[in-house]
Formats: C-alpha cells, structure tokens, sequence
C-alpha cells in the first residue's frame, strides 16, 4: 500500500533474461527505463536512465547497503560482473521514492537483494557461447540449512567475449561466498563479493564521418601513427577494476512487534585505465622539453595510466515496529569514503631522463555523510492508508591536492539537506485502487563537476539542485489475472543538474545547472492472461515532456584549427527547450507462451523515442527513435542422474535494426570556420544470438 511507482523482478524472471548480459539490460522492461551500452552486446560498460535521468541520479543498494559510488554517484556494472546470476530480487522504484541508503534518489531507486540461502543442498553449473566469441560460465554451491541453523553458499563466473564494438574486449570474473546462521527468531550473514574486470575502452564513440568511412563497429580508441606514417592501434587500450565488497548483516525479531536491522559493509576499490596518447605535450604533464641526441622535443608519444584506490565503509541500522494499523521504520546510516586518485607514465617514446612511472599528479578526496530517517505507514480503516517519510542528510566533502591538469584542487564542502515525503493509498474495493504523493529532495553535485567550478572551466559554479516529485496512479487487478496500472508524474527541479552533451576524455558526463525544469508524463502498464497459465500478454509505455524552461547555451570560441587556442565564450539564448537524453515516448510489449510447464517462449519489444545529445533542441545533435526486438526460448529435461538440465536461447535484435542508443555530441565555434558540432554515436550489435545450458542438482 505504499504509494510510489514500483516494479518488482523476481529470481525465476532473471535467471529467463539472463544472458550473459549486465544489469541494465536485464530491466529492460521496467517502464521508463532506457538501457545502452558502449560495446554494443551489454557484456561491457553499460547504464541507463530512467525517466530521462542518468544513472548518477539512480540510487542503488545491495542488500539495503549503497553500491553508487559517492564521487560519482554512479554505479560502474562493469565493476560487478555477472552479478545478477547471483540475485534473489530487484526492485526499482520510480521518481523519489521511499528513504534508502546512500546518494539521493531523482530518477528512481534500485535495490537488489542478493540470493537467500536454501533449505537443502544444491549445485548448479552453467555455460553460455555467443556472438562475438561471447563465453559465460558459473558454478554455485550450497549446503543448504545445517541442523545447527549455518549454511555456505557460493557462486564463481567467468565471462570473456570480444564485444560488437572494436575493442570492447572483456575479462571478467566473480566470486560471491556467504556465510549465515539462522534461527526461530534471527538471521546473521557474512557475505564477500569480489568482482575482477578487465574491459576495453569503448566510451570515445565514433563519428558519423568515421561511421561512414569504416563502419559501424569501428573505435578509434588507441589510434596512432608510427615514424614512417602508419597507422597502429594500442592493443592495451583498457579499463581494469578490482572491487572487493564484505557485508555483515543481521536481522533480528526483538518481540512480536519490534524488529532490528544491521548492517556493516566495506567496499575496497582499486583500478586504472591506460591509453596511448599520440603527440601530447610533455607540459601537460609538468614536463620540461627532451632532448634526444641534440634534438629538442617538445611533444612526443606516451602509454599513460590514471589509477584509482579507494575505501567505503558504510554502518546502518533501523529499527521496525508493525502493530495493527501502525507499520513504523526508523534508522539512520553512517558512510566514509576515502578516494585517491594519481596518474603515472609507464612508457615515453623520447625520453632524456624521466623515470619509470612518472607520477604527474595526486589528489585525494574525503566525503563522509550522516543520515537519518523515519517512514510511517498508518492504515486509517479498511480502504485508506496514510504514508510519511522524513529523511535528513549531512555531507562533508573534502578534496586536497593537484588534479592531472596541475591545477590545484583543494576544498572543503558541506551540505545538509531534509527530504520530506508524503502520500495516501486507498482501496476503492478487491479490483480498484488510488494513490497520490509528493515529496521533495535534494542532493549533492558530483566530484567533477565540483572540479570544474574550482577551475574556473564551467560558465557557473555547480550547485545543489532540488526537486519536487508529485505522482497520482491507478492500479487494478482482476480475479482473473488481468493488471492494470496508470501512474502521472511531474517532476519540478530548481537547479536540475542536466548533461550538456560533452564528454571528458574519460567518458564522464560534463553536467550544468538550469534555474527551472520539469519532467512530467504518463506511466502506463498493462498485462492480460490471454490463455491462464500459457499465454500472456504484457506492456507499458511512458509518455513524457522534458523541458528546460528557459535555457543559454554557452561555446567555446577557438582562434583556428591549426593552434586550436580557446579565446573565449559566446551565448545563444535558447528559451524553452527539450531536455538532453530524454525521450518523450518509451515502451516495451512482450508475449510469453509456455504450452507446457518445461517450455517457453518470450518475445519483447522495446520502443525509445527520439533523443537529443545537448540541451539546445538542434537535429543534428540527436540520436533517432529505434525499435529492437529480441526473442528468447527455454526447455527444461527430464531429470538425470547428474540433474536436472536446462537449456536456453537468446535471439537478440532479431529484425537486425541498425540502431544507436546513446551519444554525446558538443559545438565549438571558431573565428574563421564557423561552429563546428562535434558528435560521437554508440552503434548497437545487429543480429546476434546466445545459448546457455544449465546442469543444477
């Protein structure tokens, strides 16, 4: 009876979908969700948006603990491969939602909940083959629940594979074990998540002119030309991370109302990209000039690294009380990350006297945060509910040190936000029900964009940005199986952080602040049993505006190509304009046919509007609509001696669409030449295919 915009996704529908691919890709279906990836199969760096916003605005928990990381605010899925063979469920609720752990929620809420141990003794093996010498294999074990209340599970997957994209190679590998102990009254469990990748670097995009020119899996990451003008690709151009996540968790009945969760969670990252830089200057990196036999270098080639280690660690507990009409929660949560990040130089094509593995910058980053909150669900008589949410956040942010630019980044931010919510729920009888709630946040801007305020690089100081999220929905359910859903949303932001369509050279979303924006629309959800119990017919689709009330953009003014020295900033005063990345039609119709309880059928389809890449509305800054279709089968023998066998398909973009689902694009304007936009497109695989074939007893 909780009045927010939710979709559940239960273990037996992933282990349906689950196709070697990342998260994102397996929520397809969830309303309002747009899925992309760099390397075009889902297997490599992957996100999503949701409602049009980006993933550093999306909280994400595992096991109630956070998983974003607290400078980006993002979660890196590359970072956990394979993690959903290893989920019992995942829940996302759209808009703010209810108080959770960790970054603010704007465009929704994701919490996973890894598997829950088993009564008896299992094991389970699986092994995937795909395009594009795609490779996955798992093996899982477990004791089941010993008479003395203990049980170990553990889960280890490997996942290799080239990806559609030139380079999108990856190498990943996870490991999760637990250990728990049960009784009438209380649960105890230790879990380690390791997640070990290894991943090509594919965020630079390709340009129309090189889609053109080579092809669509074409990446121009790595690019360079040797002494006698030929062209090379470094074969070492990759992304690696290391993560390492421990969690302690207990769940505990104190009397027949009370109820205690805690938690303690600790997530060791260590990781670095290197890349080939052609023709860099030795300035840029706090160099002097060369000289190699009596020649003077002034710029040369160089493999760089830029690594980071980091450390979060994250206490929480709450408290449960549910008594008649009263359902009440109360915790508070307690967060310290402690980042740093340095670059180094393994290799210098004209080097006089620089030692190995330079180091040219180091800097660090403190950010800690306090919060507390209290959730009351109050059931007023048999058709109304009453709902209220009262979350406060302090955040302290601490950078020291010299950015890989030189520049000096030392800082101190603070911040304290408080995020009411509130909402009722009423039955209207068995069938019908209503709900409507408001609520408001508030949250931090991102180490980045911090970043740039401190250099004096982004047109105004980012700040803060608030927002009130107001929703209405419908919700009914027939005897006969029969659901539906409608859920109207606006969303009124004061300082929305929206992406300007640029891109740093690490593929992070250069984001600004706009005074006034909304986003509203229509949410709507469908399922109907066309044959109880074989044939199904499920849907939704999301309507939407995204607007920027009144919006400037600002460009870079360059002398000329040939020195490509910045001389200023020019405005356009734009007014009322689409928000970047945000379409305003998204749906998605899947049929699932099981003729008998061993074999089934599912055939989705997935609709995504228009985009556009910058907050100017321009057409040439836009990536089109796109419809994909995929189409999955399964079939489960008889039992075996050596158990029970499973066998799955995965056609996906059967009709073969050309389609690009993600971008980034920017305009400079130069004295002589003009404006020049610059864009970047993430083509996605055509046609490709997957089978997998599971042994579990």
């Amino acid at each position: 009876n909780t009045p927010v915009a939710y979709s559940n996704v239960l273990q037996s529908q992933i282990k349906k979908e689950n196709g070697a691919r990342n998260v994102p890709v397996l929520l397809q279906t969830i309303p309002s969700l747009v899925s992309f990836t760099e390397d075009g199969l889902g297997i490599g760096n992957t996100s999503l948006r949701i409602r049009g916003t980006d993933a550093t605005r999306i909280n994400v928990t595992l096991n109630g603990m956070p998983l974003n990381n607290p400078e980006s605010q993002e979660v890196f899925w590359v970072n956990l491969p394979d993690i959903s063979s290893s989920l019992q469920s995942i829940q996302v609720q759209r808009g703010i939602g209810t108080s959770t752990n960790g970054a603010a929620a704007f465009g929704a809420s994701i919490s996973m909940k890894t598997a829950g141990q088993r009564s008896e003794a299992y094991g389970e093996a699986s092994t995937a083959i795909g395009s594009y010498n795609t490779f996955s294999s798992s093996l899982a074990a477990g004791t089941g629940i010993l008479d003395n209340g203990l049980s170990v599970d553990a889960r280890y997957s490997k996942n290799l594979g080239d990806g559609y994209i030139r380079n999108g190679k990856i190498n990943h590998d996870n490991l999760l074990v637990s250990l728990s102990h049960n009784t009438d009254k209380q649960i105890l469990k230790l879990s380690y998540i390791r997640g070990e990748q290894v991943t090509g670097i594919t965020w630079v995009g390709i340009s129309p002119d090189e889609m053109e020119k080579y092809g669509r899996k074409y990446n121009p990451a790595g690019k360079y030309k040797d002494d006698a003008g030929n062209t090379h690709y470094y074969d070492n151009e990759t992304d690696n991370y290391l993560s390492n996540i421990l969690q302690l968790m207990l769940t505990r009945e104190l009397s027949d109302n009370w109820f205690l969760n805690s938690s303690l969670s600790y997530n060791n990252g260590y990781g670095y990209y290197e890349n080939y830089r052609a023709k860099n200057e030795f300035s840029s990196f706090g160099l002097k000039p060369q000289t190699i036999n009596g020649v003077e270098y002034s710029r040369t080639d160089f493999i760089r690294r830029k690594m980071m280690s980091n450390n979060f660690y994250v206490a929480n507990l709450s408290f449960d009380y549910k008594k008649d009409a009263t359902n009440l929660t109360f915790g508070g949560m307690y967060s310290l990350f402690d980042g740093d990040h340095f670059g180094r130089l393994p290799w210098i094509k004209h080097n006089e006297n620089i030692k190995e593995n330079y180091e040219w910058y180091r800097n660090n980053g403190t950010k800690g945060e306090f919060s507390v909150f209290t959730k009351l669900e109050y059931q007023l008589n048999d058709k109304l509910s009453l709902f209220g949410d009262v979350q406060y956040r302090h955040i302290y942010y601490n950078m020291s040190g010299i950015d890989d630019d030189q520049m000096d980044i030392t800082s101190k931010f603070r911040y304290n936000f408080f995020n009411p919510k509130a909402g009722i729920f009423y039955n209207i009888d068995n069938n019908n029900s209503l709900y409507a709630s408001v609520a408001f946040s508030k949250r931090e801007p991102l180490r980045s964009d911090l970043k740039d305020g401190i250099k004096g690089e982004a047109t105004n100081a980012i700040k803060p940005e608030g927002m009130i999220d107001y929703e209405v929905g419908y919700k009914y359910n027939a005897d006969n199986g029969i659901t539906l859903g409608a859920n109207i949303y606006y969303m009124d932001y004061n300082n929305q952080m929206v992406q300007t369509g640029k891109l740093n050279e690490t593929g992070y979303k250069l984001m600004e602040n706009v005074k006034h924006s909304y986003r509203t629309g229509i949410e709507l959800e469908a399922s109907f049993p066309i044959i109880k119990n074989k044939l199904r017919l499920d849907a939704n689709a999301t309507l939407s505006q995204n607007k920027i009330k009144d919006y400037t953009a600002y460009y870079d003014v360059i002398d000329n190509l040939d020195n490509y020295k910045r001389v200023g900033q020019r405005a356009d005063h734009i007014g009322k304009t689409n928000i970047s990345y945000s379409p305003n039609v998204v749906g998605m119709a899947s049929i699932s046919y099981q003729p008998t309880k061993d074999l089934s059928f599912n055939l989705l389809g997935k609709y995504v509007g228009k985009q556009y890449l910058d907050n100017t509305s321009n057409d040439e800054k836009s990536i089109p609509s796109y419809f994909t279709s995929n189409l999955s089968a399964g079939y489960t023998f008889a039992k075996t001696e050596i158990g029970t066998i499973s066998l799955q398909l995965f056609a996906n973009n059967i009709f073969n669409s050309k389609y690009i689902a993600n971008g980034w694009a920017s305009t400079e304007i130069f004295n002589k030449e003009g404006a020049y936009n610059w864009i970047g497109y993430y083509p996605q695989a055509t046609r490709n295919y997957m089978v997998k074939v599971t042994v579990a007893f």
